[in-house]
């Protein structure tokens, strides 16, 4: 690239004047041959002012940002609609990505599933990228691409280098939430929740959050296969298991580690109707913190998930989708836990 002593040289002057011409400083004292002389050297050598680059510089990204708004999202659920009113992780989760989209000036559409289990749209538009929610089949995913080949996936990450994922730090949730309990005086430490549940790919797995938890009571010689309440992740498959717990037991566990907030309505109601009270009976932590969490009785503590930051990272994935950055990323979402009084210290 050119340069103002390049130029400097051609036209027989200084490199100041070189610079004060192509900047447009009417202030100099110079003949009107020297400036015509000077510009069309600099323009047969390419030469671009700073103030050229920064107003093309400004050009592009106002195309850019031109280019990316009326973009169009489909988002893809897991869950069907019964299933989410069970469990309302996942329509919050929708919302957020909607409202991410929504301030990024992009436009959304539903995708649902047809006859035959794969994924459509009732909309015309173009799809510039589908962010999908939860785990899916390999035949599923095969109908997101039928639409773009920009996906980006929220819960899952069913191949890694291929497609953007987001996904929550299960070992991080459950080490926080086994160190609560321990900081209370507890060793021993329940688990509700489903044992397997869909992989990435929508086949049957060991749920991860069972997994840290058994390992880490494996650890320290305290895994009990009796202290496992084995459910679905919904109220009435949580009530029932609870339930039965509860007759052949007597007593609920003093501590229980309750794997999703749906997963906690069921257990709270057999809990209170066979006649024992949280944390007094039994000091709980469940996972998810939506609000049922918070306006439950009491108030549970849980394990907060950043969905925000979430629908904001598929976002971020999605651009560089567009950007053409093909080489995929797993982003890990860190998490915390938030204490309302749920677990008592044991006495």
């Amino acid at each position: 690239m050119a340069t103002l002593k390049d130029i400097a040289l051609r036209a027989g002057v200084s490199q100041g004047t070189v610079s004060r011409i192509l900047n447009g400083d009417s202030t100099l004292n110079v003949a009107a041959e020297t400036r015509e002389n000077v510009t069309r050297i600099a323009m047969e050598l390419g030469y671009r002012s700073t103030s050229q680059k920064h107003k093309n510089s400004k050009e592009q990204e106002a195309e850019q940002t031109k280019t990316t708004k009326n973009r169009t999202i489909g988002i893809a659920q897991m869950f069907e609609m019964p299933q989410l009113q069970d469990d309302i992780y996942y329509m919050m989760l929708k919302n957020l990505v909607e409202a991410e989209c929504f301030a990024n000036g992009w436009n959304t559409v539903s995708l649902y599933r047809d006859g035959n289990g794969s994924f459509m749209t009732n909309s015309d538009r173009n799809l510039d990228g589908i962010i999908a929610l939860g785990r899916f089949t390999k035949e599923e995913i095969r109908s997101f691409e039928k639409y773009t080949g920009n996906l980006v996936f929220i819960d899952s990450s069913p191949d890694e280098m291929k497609y953007y994922s987001i996904v929550p730090n299960y070992h991080m949730a459950t080490r926080l939430v086994l160190q609560h309990f321990a900081e209370q005086g507890y060793e021993s430490v329940a688990y509700a929740g489903a044992v397997y549940t869909y992989n990435q790919v929508k086949e049957l797995t060991m749920d991860p959050r069972y997994y840290y938890y058994k390992n880490s009571m494996l650890d320290k010689n305290l895994f009990d296969e009796k202290q496992i309440i084995d459910c679905e992740m919904n109220s009435r498959s949580s009530y029932e298991a609870m339930d039965r717990y509860l007759d052949e037991n007597g007593m609920p566990p003093k501590a229980l580690f309750i794997s999703s907030d749906a997963t906690a309505a069921g257990i709270l109601k057999a809990i209170h109707e066979h006649g024992f009270s949280v944390p007094d009976d039994c000091s709980i932590v469940t996972y998810n913190n939506t609000a049922f969490s918070e306006s439950s009785t009491p108030p549970l503590d849980s394990i907060e998930v950043y969905l925000r930051e979430s629908a904001r990272e598929a976002a971020f994935a999605l651009e560089r989708l567009w950007n053409v950055e093909r080489l995929p990323r797993k982003i890990v979402v860190p998490c915390s836990l938030v204490v309302r009084g749920s677990v008592k210290k044991e006495q």
